[in-house]
Parts: structure tokens; sequence; C-alpha cells
């Protein structure tokens, strides 16, 4: 492992610690334009996991050939390189349901951008915009039904739905403030989600989400009015509980 991945590494294990600070820094990396640097990031985890065990094994078989004390040392070699396991690429049991709730919010966040293009609230290139929103949580719907397959509920979270979907047929500022909340409280329950996730698979492509959604949220606090930079990269998200899903 070179010093960039001992980075990485270093700063997936904080964001398990701390996913509050781990939301700030997916948000900055948004607009930064990293969404890129976390795929092979996480793809790349079960590929180390697998050497270094690989590397561990072949140390236990040069040590039984030896004295006592190379048997030892094989012995503890050996204890070491089983507890070395590299990480499923495929979701586990838990993740699948967590992946299922994730599933429920982004055909949720559809069907709330879906009543504001119903109606008509924005116009011309904004319109566009809002599309384009609308069509990025579609799209991560199906994404995460094809990874679980028929498990997937494909089904809207219908509380949340009716709890926001007021806010989604007023005036085009107040339908971008609420469409930027919704943004960031999805950024900080998937940083919250990845935290919890063992499937490499599964990871990644919510990793990948959320720095879109962080992106979103950025363009929504523009067309809501909010001025300065700083501003409109702030997010105070809430992580949606899955109790109700």
């Amino acid at each position: 492992m070179d010093n960039n991945e001992a980075a990485q590494l270093g700063a997936a294990e904080q964001r398990a610690d701390d996913h509050t600070v781990a939301s700030r820094r997916l948000l900055v990396a948004g607009a930064a334009g990293a969404a890129a640097s976390l795929l092979p990031f996480l793809g790349g985890r079960a590929s180390a996991a697998s050497a270094s065990a690989s590397t561990d094994s072949t140390t236990d078989s040069s040590a039984t050939g030896g004295s006592t004390a190379g048997s030892t040392a094989g012995s503890t070699a050996d204890t070491a390189a089983t507890t070395t396991t590299a990480p499923p690429k495929r979701p586990t049991d838990d993740d699948i349901s967590l992946l299922t709730f994730a599933q429920t919010l982004e055909l949720t966040a559809r069907d709330l951008y879906d009543v504001a293009l119903d109606n008509s609230v924005f116009s011309g290139p904004t319109l566009e915009a809002i599309k384009t929103i609308s069509e990025s949580h579609e799209a991560y719907a199906q994404a995460i039904s094809g990874l679980i397959g028929r498990d997937a509920p494909n089904a809207p979270k219908t509380d949340l739905f009716d709890e926001l979907s007021e806010s989604f047929s007023g005036s085009a500022a107040d339908v971008a403030a609420a469409a930027r909340t919704l943004e960031n409280n999805l950024v900080a329950t998937h940083v919250d989600i990845v935290g919890q996730l063992v499937g490499v698979d599964g990871s990644a492509l919510v990793a990948a989400m959320v720095v879109i959604e962080a992106r979103q949220a950025t363009v929504l606090a523009h067309i809501a009015g909010v001025d300065g930079l700083d501003e409109q990269l702030a997010t105070d998200g809430e992580a949606i509980p899955s109790s109700a899903a």
C-alpha cells in the first residue's frame, strides 16, 4: 500500500467514526469533482486485502520446515493471515436492507421533483437542471435495483413523500430551498449507510451517489438565491430515519 492509498484508507476509517465530519469532506469532494477517485479506492480495498492475505500465507509455508522457533513464527503468521479477510464484492444480507432503504429514498426524491415538474414551477435552463436532478435519482434507484435484484422494493417511501410533497409545489425559490434540504439530508443518510455497508459494490455505488447529491445541493442553493460560495457549500443535513421505510 503506497502513501496515497494509506491516506485514503485512513479517511475512510475516520468517516466511520464521525460521519458528520465525513459528510462535509464528501461535500467538498463533490464540489471539487472527485467522484471518480472514490470508486477505484473502494474497489481496490478487496485487492489490497487479498494480496496481504497471500503474503501471510507464503510466510506460513516457509516457516513450517524450520526449527521450533520457526514453527512458532509460522503459527503467529498463520493467525494473522486468518484475521485478514477481503471484503465481499456483492452485498451481504444486512447490506441489502440498507440498499433497499436507499432505493426507496431515491424513488421518493424522483417523485418529489416530479411534483414540481408537473406544476411547471421552473422554466428555461433551471427547468432542465431540475429534470436532470430528477433523472439522476431515478438512475440511482435503477442501479440499486440491478445490484440487489428481486429484493429491490422499487417503490418510494410514501410517508416521506406525503410529508414533503406540498413544499415542492410553491414558488421556484421555495421549491429549490426544500429540494436543497432534501439533497443535504440524502447526503447525510448515504454517508451513514456507507459507514455500515460491507460489500464493495454497494459501498462504491452509494459513495458515488453522495458526491453527486452534494453537488446537486449546491446547484439548488444557487437557484434558491443563496449568495456566496461558502453558504452554497454549507450543509446541515440530517440522516433520514429508516424505521418507517
